[in-house]
């Protein structure tokens, strides 16, 4: 016991003496602009494929929050089950078609981490948020809000990815109105300005 007691005393002096060195954050988000651009897919399960366009920009008010406007352009067409109703019955789906959506709202990131990856480091914030705007179709405009979660990872000193899987929810009025939801998600690449 003795032993393990002397050895403890003569280890604990050289434990407490190493200096630790952690690398300062690199992926610096506070009082900056991001900007990007990319594709998305909404998918309402409402016989429209719609395919699009995303941009966004984001101003970070510190190194966690975030202010955001995002728009998205979607080239909507009926698909193939849609176009089988038209044919066989001659009736249009109720749905409305997704012609763009415009939000604004905050991102708040929820972790910092590191990864290696084929000798260098990426690094990236896991992020969520809830967006509110519009939803404009065919036939009106409806009021709309996305919730998302998403990575957003750095690949140079000021060049960014950024994938975030979202669910859209709208209220379109139809022959009544109808809550729709949707899966949202968007893939993009960005700047820091």
């Amino acid at each position: 016991m003795r032993a393990l007691l002397a050895a403890a005393l003569l280890i604990a002096p050289s434990a407490l003496a190493q200096v630790v060195r952690v690398e300062p954050r690199v992926f610096v988000k506070a009082h900056r602009v991001f900007v990007s651009g990319g594709f998305t897919w909404l998918e309402r399960g409402d016989y429209y494929n719609s395919p699009g366009g995303a941009f966004s920009a984001a101003y970070y008010l510190g190194e966690d929050d975030a202010v955001e406007l995002r728009t998205a352009l979607f080239a909507s067409w009926l698909g193939a089950s849609g176009e089988q109703v038209v044919r066989r019955t001659g009736l249009v789906p109720d749905a409305q078609k997704p012609v763009s959506l415009l939000t604004g709202g905050w991102r708040h990131s929820l972790a910092y981490g590191k990864v290696a990856l084929a000798g260098s480091i990426l690094h990236f914030d896991v992020q969520g948020g809830l967006d509110l705007g519009a939803l404009f179709t065919d036939r009106a405009l409806t009021p709309a809000a996305c919730g998302f979660l998403g990575v957003m990872a750095r690949l140079s000193d000021r060049l960014y990815g950024q994938l975030d899987l979202g669910i859209l929810t709208s209220i379109e009025h139809r022959s009544t109105s109808v809550f729709t939801a949707g899966f949202l998600p968007l893939l993009t690449l960005g700047a820091r300005l």
